[in-house]
């Protein structure tokens, strides 16, 4: 019975403490924008909207999450050599960051950050007499910075290495005949097969802290 007592009573003590923390640390809540996210999938002529929140998890780490609505453009506004040409694409991406801060201004969530990010995009085209399903699931360490100005105004940039699971498939095949494309700089097919790919993650953000 004593030591039911006590392990409650130290469940208490830590509850409490956990809730005093908690009650000094300002409530953040970071609306921003994706500079890279304009560039579509970066693989075919497409363009992108990318945008999300950030916002505290506990003391010095914070969790983003964005989406991307990517859509289909004209040719001309890509390098032909580097992307592949497809029609009528559509597709989503969703990104989630994990960011542990440092140095004096971690309680405030700026300056020098390290963390994880995990991407997951799918997008649907069409190429030739076929459409294409293609899907990317992503997982990098990432380092960071964070500027947050005296009115709220903020600009982050992030990158780090990682690996990335790329998958396709073809469907509504009326042709015997597939019109390979490859994806830069790999030598995957845009259509068809799935494996593992190094990878390397970038981001620049723009925004407003509230």
């Amino acid at each position: 019975m004593k030591k039911t007592i006590v392990i409650f009573t130290l469940l208490l003590l830590g509850m409490y403490s956990f809730a005093q923390d908690t009650a000094v640390q300002k409530q953040i809540f970071d609306v921003s924008i994706s500079c890279v996210g304009f560039g579509g999938d970066w693989v075919t002529n497409s363009m992108g909207i990318q945008a999300g929140v950030d916002f505290r998890l506990k003391n010095n780490v914070s969790m983003q999450c964005d989406f991307r609505y990517i859509f289909d453009v004209q040719n001309k506004l890509k390098n032909r050599y580097l992307i592949v040409s497809v029609d009528d694409l559509t597709g989503l991406a969703v990104e989630t960051d994990i960011k542990i801060y440092v140095k004096k201004y971690k309680n405030e969530l700026r300056g020098l950050f390290f963390g994880g990010r995990l991407l997951f995009l799918v997008t649907k085209s069409s190429l030739d007499e076929y459409q294409v399903k293609r899907s990317k699931l992503g997982l990098y360490g990432i380092i960071g910075w964070k500027y947050i100005s005296k009115s709220g105004f903020l600009f982050e940039a992030t990158t780090g290495p990682g690996v990335q699971l790329i998958n396709s498939n073809s469907t509504h095949i009326t042709s015997d005949i597939f019109t390979r494309s490859y994806e830069f700089p790999y030598s995957k097919p845009y259509d068809y097969g799935t494996d593992f790919y190094p990878d390397i993650s970038m981001n620049i953000r723009i925004g407003w802290r509230f």
